[in-house]
């Protein structure tokens, strides 16, 4: 499918929040998919000022992935 999108939503451990959102195309390739889900993770980190292990990553609707 061209254009497809996968949505992803990056979650604060500490206090179950949705933080933000992330959509990448369904045909990326899965190292550089992780690499973009770990930026944005990292820049969220930043800007909210939160240890990056309290944020985790997951694909929307679904349960929660390594992140």
């Amino acid at each position: 499918m061209k254009n497809a999108l996968k949505h992803y939503e990056f979650i604060n451990s500490q206090t179950g929040n949705i933080i933000a959102y992330l959509s990448l195309l369904v045909d990326m390739d899965e190292k550089k998919r992780t690499e973009q889900l770990e930026k944005k993770k990292a820049e969220l980190a930043t800007f909210d000022k939160l240890f990056i292990g309290l944020i985790y990553w997951q694909e929307k609707g679904h349960g929660i992935l390594p992140g």
